[in-house]
């Protein structure tokens, strides 16, 4: 499994979006979201997320939660674990408010 430090989302979708990150919780076995989020931002941008700043423990599997504005929200189709290591994983939006994939690209 990829370890990263950092979420990074590129917004190449038709519409403005925001993304936080989602981990999955040792204690539940579900998904949980974590906050901050990147705030609104349109086509053709990207915003990263420090997973230093978020409520995720280190070691845990994690993936962005996209929020499209008057739409779906989506998450990342892959999975990365949480390392404190400076590395970035990279996921590309594409679609529309309705029908868009969050994939993981680097």
């Amino acid at each position: 499994m990829l370890q990263v430090e950092n979420i990074a989302c590129v917004n190449n979708a038709g519409f403005v979006m925001y993304f936080n990150v989602e981990f999955l919780d040792p204690n539940t076995g579900q998904f949980a979201e974590s906050p901050p989020d990147t705030g609104n931002y349109p086509i053709n941008q990207t915003r990263t997320i420090s997973l230093d700043s978020t409520q995720v423990p280190v070691g845990a599997s994690v993936r962005p939660r996209v929020h499209a504005d008057g739409g779906e929200n989506e998450s990342g189709d892959t999975l990365v674990q949480y390392a404190q290591n400076g590395q970035t994983a990279t996921f590309e939006v594409q679609g529309t408010t309705l029908d868009y994939t969050v994939k993981l690209i680097s």
